[in-house]
């Protein structure tokens, strides 16, 4: 009885996995839409971020925020402070500006 209960709690455990799989195969496909047919490429975006700083660009990438396409930049001022910056990837306009928040831990622990 005992394996019987731990096979099935295997199989359930492998079907949301895959559905999870499934699910994060469908946004990567929603953000390649989205990167396709966005009207700034990262050089601008990367010109756009450094303007309205005073330091160095030390990422940036496209992201997908609320089905909106977008670049983050992150910025470290002289002062060792960090500013996040978000950057529309259709019309160039700076979306938001402010302290960075290390929000990625969260999307990592959730991909193992």
């Amino acid at each position: 009885m005992k394996r019987m209960i731990s096979l099935t709690t295997l199989i359930a455990a492998g079907a949301v996995a895959m559905a999870g799989m499934a699910l994060a195969e469908t946004e990567n496909a929603k953000e390649m839409t989205l990167f396709s047919v966005a009207q700034i490429d990262i050089q601008k975006a990367l010109t756009i971020a450094l303007e309205g700083v005073d330091g160095k660009i030390t990422s940036i990438e496209f992201e997908s925020e609320d089905g909106k396409a977008v670049y983050e930049a992150v910025a470290v001022a002289p002062d060792g402070s960090m500013t996040e910056i978000l950057i529309d990837a259709n019309d160039g306009s700076v979306i938001a500006q402010g302290p960075f928040m290390d929000d990625d831990d969260e999307k990592d622990d959730d991909n193992g």
